[in-house]
């Protein structure tokens, strides 16, 4: 057993419904379990209890064992001078203050459901991907969307750590940072890092100053990513090749070396040269980009942003040495719903919240509901305990709690979890 399904039972008001007698056979009753302390100190602050007939207000400290009191040494801590009350699963010793009175303790071991103990084992032993599978329930319809609202929270805030730390390296530039953050998502997960690289070493400025000329973003971004750099056949590409060479002298730039970017156990589609090519076609038909999205005021604008115009293919083989068949470059519903929902919706939404503008927050919050049902396996496994998917706010919800909440087994903080443990 664990403390903290202690202090999942005392916030649960399991205690509240029962006739409870301290270990000094006094009567007790549970008039306000107080607030959570998640600092030092006891664990509940401010609450009310009634013994016998006297009402008593202050601290609760909860432990497995009663012996825990001095192992943790509270004894020594003026912290826990006003517990009220000492609630333990076992009164395994008894417990004085500095006064030498014996602290009012509540011993639960005989107030507990077997049932619940039992759900928690399963719980804990649980070798599935979500710990609660087994005895999977579902809360009523108002409790699971409040739980989905608070998700998609928790997972904007952790994304928005990320997104500050850029925003701070690049002194508060929004645009800059949108453009770093647009940079990673066309590395996506295996060249994010390179796609990163090359943004920093291709500021955005740069790209302003050539934003009427395709050619020259190209150049820009094929050869500060380090492709330009070997000897060429195709003409557009000896073209750009020498349009590079003009703008690194001119800018000072400094290119990577081709070997950062991988091509293996990826689509053709996906490969760095095709990417480079599309973020290319991006930044040249839309300057200020963050400007842009800001003024959207639904994903359907958003998507318009996305759609490329101009892109050029040309043998991209000859850069990277992997060959592939022709391939249509432009960017899917599908691919433009991803940049929206990982970095559009995030950065907007810390835009709102630095700015004290909720309007902005709430609008990329709305995006979400606005775009269909992201489809990857955990999705469709949320799917088979039959809970309701239809757009990519709930997906999003969902990512969350199976990435943060099942994965590491804190079911006792999930409303699906406390649901399951409280059903009878």
């Amino acid at each position: 057993m664990k403390e903290e399904l202690l202090h999942f039972i005392w916030q649960s008001k399991i205690l509240l419904k029962q006739n409870l007698v301290l270990t000094n056979d006094k009567s007790v009753e549970i008039l306000n379990i107080g607030a959570l302390n998640k600092d030092a100190g006891p664990d509940f602050f401010n609450a009310k209890i009634k013994v016998d007939q006297e009402i008593l207000v202050g601290n609760i400290e909860i432990h497995i064992k009663a012996s825990d009191w001095f192992n943790h040494k509270h004894q020594q801590d003026k912290a826990y001078d006003n517990v009220i009350l000492h609630v333990v699963f076992e009164n395994d010793k008894p417990i004085f203050d500095n006064y030498q009175k014996p602290y009012l303790t509540l011993e639960l071991k005989n107030y507990l459901p077997q049932s619940l103990l039992t759900k928690y084992k399963i719980l804990q032993e649980q070798k599935n991907e979500i710990p609660c599978q087994p005895i999977f329930s579902l809360p009523n319809e108002f409790k699971l969307n409040n739980w989905l609202n608070r998700l998609v929270i928790e997972r904007l805030e952790k994304k928005c750590e990320r997104i500050e730390s850029i925003l701070k390296n690049n002194n508060s530039n929004w645009e800059q940072t949108f453009y770093v953050l647009t940079a990673q998502y066309f590395g996506q997960k295996t060249n994010a890092q390179a796609f990163e690289w090359l943004a920093q070493n291709l500021p955005m400025q740069i790209i302003a100053k050539h934003k009427d000329k395709l050619s020259q973003i190209e150049a820009l971004v094929l050869g500060t990513a380090g492709f330009l750099n070997q000897k060429l056949t195709d003409e557009y590409l000896v073209f750009l090749q020498k349009e590079y060479v003009y703008l690194q002298k001119k800018y000072g730039l400094t290119n990577l070396d081709k070997s950062v970017w991988k091509f293996g156990r990826m689509r053709p589609s996906n490969f760095p040269t095709i990417r480079l090519m599309q973020f290319a076609a991006l930044l040249y038909q839309s300057s200020h980009l963050f400007s842009k999205v800001l003024e959207c005021e639904n994903v359907s604008n958003l998507q318009k942003l996305y759609k490329l115009q101009h892109i050029h293919l040309i043998n991209l083989s000859e850069l990277s040495g992997h060959q592939f068949s022709a391939l249509k470059a432009d960017l899917g519903t599908s691919a433009i719903n991803t940049i929206i929902i990982n970095t559009v919706v995030p950065i907007v939404f810390l835009y709102g919240k630095l700015r004290f503008d909720e309007d902005k927050s709430n609008k990329a919050i709305n995006w979400l509901e606005q775009i269909n049902a992201e489809k990857n396996s955990i999705i469709d496994f949320w799917k088979t305990l039959n809970i309701n998917v239809e757009n990519a706010m709930q997906t999003q919800a969902l990512l969350q709690l199976k990435n943060e909440y099942c994965t590491h087994k804190k079911c006792l903080s999930c409303e699906i979890g406390f649901h399951v443990l409280n059903q009878n």
